[in-house]
């Protein structure tokens, strides 16, 4: 098969799996510079994309009616892609894929509408960190990168981290939320530890969340401003030498940044979320029978986040290299 001219990427959503996306995109343009690359993605998750060096262009897909799905698998036929690359795998993707004209369709080999592409990937037998596995996915494209895959933005953004450590109480999922009792007592230690501020952090709907937070542990802590696009938000967490949060879509902005994190994992898995590098930690009840459920409801009264001390958190922190996190 002849190298591709064009490539569409395909992940719609969410902003976490659209960054994690990021060392592929890098690996293919790697692998075949001549090749103009294309992403498909929704917003605000298509924000992550901005000033990508290794994109032409990103598409923002809209749903919504019967005629406007047909309008979009109409307008990516007509752009003549060689190749098309379904990461998301869900049946709109799939359709857009199979209908798209492309010489290759790829996509993942283990779901129900697997029919929709003429080159499958299967999972990594062991689970891998997912930016990783999407690099991966590639092999069987012919492209093969070893080493490191963390995900990257474009943001531009300068200038040291301030003296703040940032913490992210919120989570969609609440089988992913660690108590905001939890949050207060870390960010307490944290400022006397450390001698610095505490940024929490907060998104629509949790502003609330994040002055409960901020007020219990005291003068040493304040919200973020409000952040009505992710560059805004990505501003804010370049501001802090450290990231403390959730299992969630901003964790992966800190880390595509660059900044130092420590996750709290639940139901979710850390080898998946969490990259294996030195700046970065994951903390979990390791000893509870039903860890890593990825349940999205608990019959055990969460005892995975509620039962999760402080001080295995603090603990985490200070595993840390000095010179990673300022300290």
């Amino acid at each position: 098969m002849p190298n591709p001219n064009s490539i569409l990427i395909i992940q719609l959503r969410r902003i976490g799996d659209v960054i994690l996306t990021t060392p592929a995109v890098e690996a293919l343009k790697s692998a075949y510079p001549q090749a103009q690359i294309d992403f498909l993605a929704e917003r605000p998750a298509a924000e992550a994309l901005e000033g990508n060096p290794h994109l032409r262009e990103v598409l923002i897909y809209e749903a919504g009616s019967l005629s406007l799905g047909l309008s979009w698998m109409s307008r990516i036929r007509s752009r003549g892609y060689d190749w098309v690359i379904d990461y998301m795998g869900n049946p709109r993707t799939a359709l857009l894929t199979a209908l798209s004209g492309a010489m290759l369709k790829a996509g993942p080999g283990h779901v129900f509408h697997r029919w929709a592409y003429n080159r499958r990937w299967l999972q990594s037998a062991q689970t891998q960190y997912s930016a990783r596995e999407k690099v991966l996915a590639l092999r069987s494209l012919g492209v093969s990168r070893e080493g490191e895959a963390l995900p990257r933005l474009y943001f531009g953004l300068g200038g040291r981290p301030e003296n703040l450590m940032g913490l992210i109480p919120s989570s969609r999922r609440k089988t992913r939320r660690w108590p905001a009792r939890s949050f207060v007592e870390l960010g307490r230690e944290l400022a006397r530890r450390h001698g610095c501020g505490i940024l929490v952090f907060w998104g629509p709907g949790e502003r609330e969340l994040a002055q409960s937070v901020a007020a219990g542990i005291g003068p040493a802590a304040q919200i973020s401003p409000a952040t009505p696009t992710l560059k805004a938000l990505a501003e804010q967490i370049a501001r802090c030498r450290l990231i403390v949060s959730n299992c969630n879509g901003p964790k992966h902005i800190a880390v595509a940044l660059g900044i130092p994190t420590v996750t709290i994992h639940g139901s979710s898995d850390p080898k998946a979320w969490t990259p294996p590098h030195p700046s970065h930690r994951s903390v979990r009840k390791e000893e509870l029978h039903c860890i890593g459920c990825r349940l999205n409801e608990c019959p055990y009264d969460l005892e995975c986040m509620n039962g999760l001390e402080p001080r295995r958190v603090l603990e985490a922190v200070s595993s840390l290299p000095a010179e990673r996190v300022g300290s």
